[in-house]
């Protein structure tokens, strides 16, 4: 048992009284939001793009949850009840491990030198940006570096990565399933492939406009999107759909696991109704500029 959680083996110890892990996580949520919002309004964290970076983002969205906050899973970290906490060794039930001990600062010490020989993705175009970047998601994500906390950490480093090479990402168009997929694969098959594809949607602006408002119906419609993979459809990946509904110069459409949404155009017909079942073959999303807003028109057809 690791010796930074409580008795039920399960749960980290945390500075907020939490007994179990669906407590803490109901609680943990609202801290670490606070300290995003914080973050994002005030930054003051150097973006040097290495270790104390990655750390320092840690230590800023954790610091009201966990003592530990700021450490990598490999140092020993005294915590107020005497015990010391550390993790060199992290896995997931039937899945390969992550980092392992000295490896964490190592491997972190080399994606940093790896950044700063490619001037930290500067100069690229979007796309090739997207697909650089994928691969330090990747290699970040298989690394590990905390006990708790890695995603949030990742993203917003990620996001600053990018603003610095002069793009965006948006990862609040990412649904939980998806991000998970994504990482599986990088981690597990060494496919970063889904890694790739969402941070090349990520970053083109037309591609979130069409998944923001979808994302709000679904929200709406208390529908747990966050459950499913969400996406754009890719441009020559013919499916077969079931259309949901059509937004704008949008419309939204599912496949057993899938929630996709297409562009209109590519529709063999403008208005099908909801509920068709129709094989589209989508075309390319435009490079530059942002579609056309316009409010979104679920209806009462709309069925997910």
């Amino acid at each position: 048992m690791p010796n930074y959680t409580l008795p039920d083996g399960e749960t980290v110890k945390n500075k907020v009284g939490a007994r179990s892990h669906s407590e803490l996580e109901a609680i943990e949520v609202d801290f670490v939001k606070a300290r995003q919002v914080e973050h994002a309004a005030h930054p003051r964290i150097a973006r040097t793009f290495d270790a104390e970076h990655l750390k320092a983002i840690h230590r800023q969205l954790f610091q009201d949850v966990y003592e530990w906050a700021g450490r990598t899973r490999d140092e020993r970290v005294r915590l107020s009840d005497g015990t010391v906490a550390s993790e060199p060794l992290l896995y997931r039930p039937g899945s390969k491990p992550f980092a392992v001990g000295t490896q964490i600062s190592d491997r972190l010490g080399a994606l940093a030198d790896k950044l700063r020989v490619d001037d930290y993705l500067r100069n690229l175009p979007r796309a090739q940006f997207a697909v650089r970047a994928a691969s330090v998601l990747a290699e970040a994500n298989a690394i590990h570096a905390f006990r708790e906390g890695n995603g949030r950490t990742q993203r917003i480093f990620m996001q600053e990565l990018a603003e610095n090479a002069g793009h965006s990402l948006d990862f609040r168009v990412v649904s939980r399933e998806r991000m998970i997929q994504a990482s599986i694969a990088a981690h597990e098959s060494r496919d970063i492939g889904p890694m790739r594809r969402m941070l090349d949607e990520i970053s083109n602006p037309n591609r979130i406009a069409a998944l923001t408002p979808a994302i709000a119906f679904l929200n709406s419609a208390k529908y747990p999107w966050n459950d499913r993979y969400v996406a754009t459809l890719e441009p020559g990946h013919v499916e077969d759909l079931t259309i949901v509904g059509m937004n704008g110069a949008h419309f939204i459409a599912r496949t057993e696991s899938t929630i996709l949404i297409g562009q209109r155009a590519d529709l063999p017909a403008p208005d099908i109704a909801s509920g068709a079942r129709v094989k589209v073959f989508p075309s390319r999303w435009p490079e530059t500029g942002e579609t056309e807003g316009r409010a979104a028109r679920p209806g009462p057809s709309m069925n997910i």
